[in-house]
């Protein structure tokens, strides 16, 4: 039976994009395969769960929750954990399944997205520090395996954000031809090097994006610094 790394099993209530205040049942799961200058979790311990022994903790916590979130580190490390335990989740509870993902693991995303209700997926921006390298292949290919299910696109900016990585993350949006939301969140600082835009940056990436795709574009801050919760 495979096993899983997990740092956290809580609840508490979405801090991003548009579910925002949802009450959650979040199982974050230990590493990534990325190191984005602004990510705020620090993951410095696991525990080793089973699919059995981690259904078994989720039917702990009572079910007034709305959505069980998949988070990390990066869930689709564990994808093929993923694979058998979400079927016996949903046999068990009636809540929809909510992927909080960094969107750059397309092919692990085929493992499991049958049993996935809601992707909110992070479009990295290289010159936000969201990785070393541009991923706009894997991340459109994701967008597109995405397609049928709700998705949530959402990209952090900052005052180092380019004007052509925004060009680069409209022509993958409009490319992939499927519905969705999308969201600028101004980071929160974490150091010297990474500070929150201003009001007129957010405008005008905000203004490209809804011409360039069609779509309306949120700015919605990084709520749950703002409230104070995981």
């Amino acid at each position: 039976m495979r096993e899983a790394k997990i740092s956290e099993i809580f609840v508490s209530q979405q801090g991003e994009g548009p579910f925002w205040g949802s009450k959650q049942l979040f199982v974050r799961f230990y590493g990534c395969n990325l190191e984005c200058v602004y990510c705020d979790t620090v993951l410095t311990s696991y525990k080793t769960f089973t699919r059995d022994v981690l259904l078994s903790k989720i039917l702990d916590f009572d079910d007034d929750y709305n959505e069980l979130s998949l988070t990390g580190g990066e869930p689709l490390i564990h994808a093929d954990f993923l694979r058998e335990f979400l079927p016996l989740f949903r046999k068990n509870r009636r809540q929809k399944v909510y992927l909080e993902t960094n969107g750059t693991m397309p092919e692990a995303l085929k493992e499991v997205i049958g049993q996935v209700d809601i992707v909110s997926m992070d479009v990295k921006l290289p010159s936000t520090g969201g990785a070393l390298l541009g991923l706009w292949g894997e991340q459109r290919k994701f967008m597109e395996l995405s397609g049928g299910k709700q998705l949530i696109v959402k990209a952090v900016i900052s005052d180092s954000t380019s004007f052509d990585d925004i060009k680069q993350m409209a022509g993958i949006i409009k490319a992939s031809g499927i519905d969705m939301t999308v969201v600028l969140q101004p980071v929160t600082p974490v150091n010297e090097h990474v500070r929150e835009p201003d009001e007129e940056l957010c405008s005008y990436f905000r203004g490209y994006l809804e011409s360039e795709t069609g779509k309306k574009v949120m700015v919605l801050a990084q709520m749950h610094r703002c409230m104070g919760i995981k």
